[in-house]
């Protein structure tokens, strides 16, 4: 789940205000000196950077090639030590939320950095995209591989494959050699599956795992609220090319500290083989009724994240300032529920059956009459997503349900979780795009309307009362 999908429609928006940026900085001979000064990084240590992306990948192939001949390290015994540490816990938060944060701090920046690194809107905002597709790709490889290898070592890697992409990207002398960096990044947050799949080998009990994911949910949201307002502060006061280097300092303490800290929280694998474990997850009625309904409800999220600035921006001709507040206090509102969830002492069952009812009937039924009464009115729009980014939560209990069951493939099982709330989503609000496009405000609201209503549909069939129990009793 994250802003990235925004530069779909609005990055036209952000063109317009950029000549202003660059005049105001340009008022100081001091900041103007800086500027130019970091704008030369690219040529000065451009060639740092092809130097760096050459040894990545040739060390990827080495590593892969030789996992291929010798075959891959066997895993190390479980630490009892990490089970329910909430160290780990704020760590796996911050992680996840660096992940966001990483991707949406550049937003802003985007029309500048087409200028200097000598690339198209399309290949910039594609960035973005790129990296949301890779990011699932590899996830669907570099979680399972977890469950047999362990995920300490993967851990690790991709935590080091961080590095090396943020700084590359801060390096980039152009588009081309920033792509390549780019893939780096992708490969390397690809580790998301991983940050669940610890938390399911760590808390072996419902309740404390739904506390768990909330915490880590919290700040997620907030890398996703912080990202564009501080990238494009510090982007504006300095250069778009300094979060990259601070991104690539914050990753290398998470590095530190999953070499020297995190130990093996992985059960001994009693799966099989990588299809029949696909088979056990996809043949599982209530692992595939989880898998839909946070597509739907994910992809509510996404048509809102991705189009919001187009309607206040492009219909009511609002800043993007006002739309940087709104879209922050959306995520203020989501982590207030999310603090809800956490606080709930019933069982996680009935904390999910609850927040989708009040997901499916409340904010659906609020965009329904959005969309119908209320088609010309932004707040009647923004009131109604606000609503759905409060009952947001409902995904959380979700996500402890379907891990419940499969702790021995809980990498494998991961990744087609994190995989379900990006890929499909995505392509949903690019239709929802089309949506507002050609139906202006309403049909966007219908959007938003159709997926709210039809996650509680599938939830609600997916776990009726007779499913519910046989759950129980599972």
């Amino acid at each position: 789940m994250d802003a990235a999908s925004f530069v779909q429609v609005n990055a036209s928006f952000i063109t317009r205000e950029v000549p202003k940026r660059v005049t105001s900085r340009g008022s100081s001979k001091a900041s103007a000196s800086a500027f130019v000064g970091l704008a030369k990084i690219g040529q000065d240590y451009g060639w740092l950077c092809k130097v760096q992306m050459f040894s990545t990948y040739t060390g990827l192939a080495a590593m892969l090639l030789a996992c291929m001949y010798y075959g891959c390290p066997a895993k190390q015994s479980r630490d009892p030590n990490m089970a329910g540490s909430r160290v780990l816990t704020v760590y796996l938060g911050l992680v996840i939320g660096l992940l966001y944060f990483s991707t949406d701090q550049y937003l802003p920046s985007l029309p500048e950095m087409e200028v200097e690194l000598g690339g198209s809107e399309m290949l910039l905002s594609g960035s973005v995209q790129l990296n949301l597709f890779l990011k699932c790709l590899a996830g669907l490889i570099v979680a399972p591989l977890s469950d047999q290898v362990g995920r300490q070592p993967i851990f690790a890697t991709c935590a080091t494959l961080l590095i090396l992409g943020s700084l590359g990207c801060a390096l980039a002398p152009d588009v081309n050699w920033f792509l390549a960096a780019r893939v780096i990044q992708s490969l390397g947050e690809s580790l998301e599956p991983l940050i669940f799949a610890i938390i399911r080998d760590c808390y072996q009990d419902e309740q404390e795992r739904l506390v768990a994911v909330s915490l880590v949910g919290s700040l997620m949201m907030m890398g996703i609220a912080l990202g564009p307002v501080v990238g494009g502060l510090v982007a504006s006061l300095c250069h778009w090319r300094v979060p990259f280097l601070a991104l690539s300092l914050a990753w290398a303490l998470m590095a530190l500290f999953a070499v020297l800290w995190l130990h093996e929280t992985a059960a001994g694998s009693k799966g099989g083989n990588y299809w029949q474990n696909v088979k056990r997850v996809f043949c599982d009625r209530h692992l595939v009724t989880i898998l839909l309904t946070e597509i739907l409800v994910l992809s509510t999220y996404y048509s809102f994240n991705a189009n919001v600035s187009y309607l206040t921006e492009g219909v009511y001709g609002m800043s993007t300032v006002s739309t940087s507040w709104m879209m922050g206090a959306f995520s203020l509102i989501s982590a207030i529920g999310m603090i809800i969830v956490t606080n709930s002492k019933s069982p996680v069952l009935s904390t999910a059956r609850l927040w989708m009812t009040l997901f499916s009937l409340g904010a659906g039924g609020s965009f329904v009459v959005a969309a119908l009464f209320y088609q010309d009115d932004l707040w009647s729009y923004m009131g109604s997503s606000f609503l759905m980014g409060f009952f947001l939560a409902c995904y959380m209990p979700l996500s402890v349900l379907y891990l419940e069951r499969v702790e021995d493939i809980a990498g494998t099982a991961a990744s087609f979780e994190v995989f379900a709330q990006a890929g499909p989503p995505a392509i949903y609000s690019a239709v929802a795009t089309q949506g507002i496009i050609h139906g202006g405000q309403r049909g966007l609201t219908a959007f938003q309307a159709g997926s709210t209503l039809l996650a509680g549909i599938v939830f609600w069939i997916g776990y009726s009362n007779e499913a519910a129990e046989e759950a129980d009793e599972g």
